[in-house]
């Protein structure tokens, strides 16, 4: 890829008027745009802004920690419909039970009960496709700042990132 950008258009596509005022809210903007500078352009932000790693690393724990959260709210939120499927089948053994439910009646709740599993089983791999979404957004976005700054110092980052199947 071509390095294009100086540094005016660098700045002015951040809205910034010098590397300094570079901010944890526009250092992702900047990282982007790392491989498409002049070498000497990257290098030159990297001195004005001596806290990269640090706000890269920052952000990075940000985002690890808005990923584990979400997370905990989608364990949170599966753990409450198992518990519901949980009552439901409950529920339904108790019906059951009763000695005269006819062989129909108990067909249609075993059926009942199967629906129910069919439900959990799908809403699992839901919860792991997500997870692994996550997870995979997170390494990607970490693989993104450690390529950004090598390519800023100078160096070669040629990576070719793995196709995604959805």
């Amino acid at each position: 890829m071509s390095r294009t950008l100086t540094e005016n258009q660098v700045l002015k596509k951040l809205n910034i008027p010098d590397f300094r005022h570079l901010s944890k809210d526009n250092i992702m903007s900047f990282v982007s745009m790392i491989d498409k500078m002049d070498p000497e352009v990257a290098k030159k932000a990297l001195e004005q802004f001596p806290d990269f790693a640090k706000v890269s690393i920052d952000g990075l724990t940000n985002l690890k920690n808005t990923v584990l959260k979400a997370m905990d709210d989608d364990k949170e939120s599966a753990n409450r419909f198992y518990d519901m499927c949980d009552t439901v089948i409950d529920a339904i053994k108790l019906a059951m039970s009763d000695g005269e439910v006819t062989f129909e009646e108990k067909k249609y709740c075993i059926d009942k009960m199967q629906e129910i599993v069919k439900m959990a089983s799908e809403k699992d791999s839901e919860g792991k496709k997500f997870k692994w979404s996550l997870v995979a957004n997170f390494a990607l976005s970490a693989v993104i700042v450690v390529a950004a700054t090598v390519v800023a110092l100078g160096g070669a980052a040629n990576l070719e990132l793995p196709s995604t199947k959805d």
